[in-house]
Order: structure tokens, then sequence, then C-alpha cells
């Protein structure tokens, strides 16, 4: 549950202390049940996206924290000897206000 855990946010992290978040917002349902993501689907009524990034700053914002940093961060798994995934996250930086 990605907001439970953002809850937690604050009471782990002092007053001035530093959060660094690296995700590609990469959200499937075998992990993590639709009503719990933040974003990644169009607004049922407009049908605009909602962009997890955004969501995330209102959650941590709400919660406390600065954003102080912000920048892709490219990532590559590999899957086996073939075949790799390359992906590029967004790292966020998050001072407790």
């Amino acid at each position: 549950d990605p907001v439970a855990c953002l809850d937690g946010m604050p009471s782990v992290v002092n007053k001035g202390g530093v959060v660094v978040m690296v995700t590609p917002f990469s959200w499937l349902e075998e992990f993590t049940p639709r009503s719990k993501w933040l974003g990644g689907y169009p607004d049922p009524v407009s049908g605009e996206p909602i962009n997890s990034k955004d969501i995330l700053r209102g959650v941590m914002e709400a919660r406390g924290f600065e954003q102080i940093h912000e920048e892709e961060m490219p990532l590559l798994i590999r899957e086996h000897q073939r075949k790799y995934q390359y992906i590029i996250s967004e790292a966020t930086g998050w001072r407790k206000l």
C-alpha cells in the first residue's frame, strides 16, 4: 500500500531529514491493487491522465515534506543472459519541514 508507506514517513524522518525516492511508477495489479495506485490512470470523469508524480507531490506535501530535488534516473534490469529491461525512473528528494 503506497499511501500506508508514505504515512509512516513523518514518524521515521527527523525535522530537516531527507527522503530519497526512486520509482518508475510502473503500476501493476499483480503487485498493487488498482485502488491503491497513486495515479497512472485516466480521470474517470474528464478522461485526463492522473499523473503519479503529481499525486506523490501532494501526498508528501500533506505529510510535511518539501521537494528539494528531481531527476530522471536510468535503471537496467537483467532478466536473463539475452534479455534486459531499460527503465527511466523518477528520482525525487524530500526534506521534512
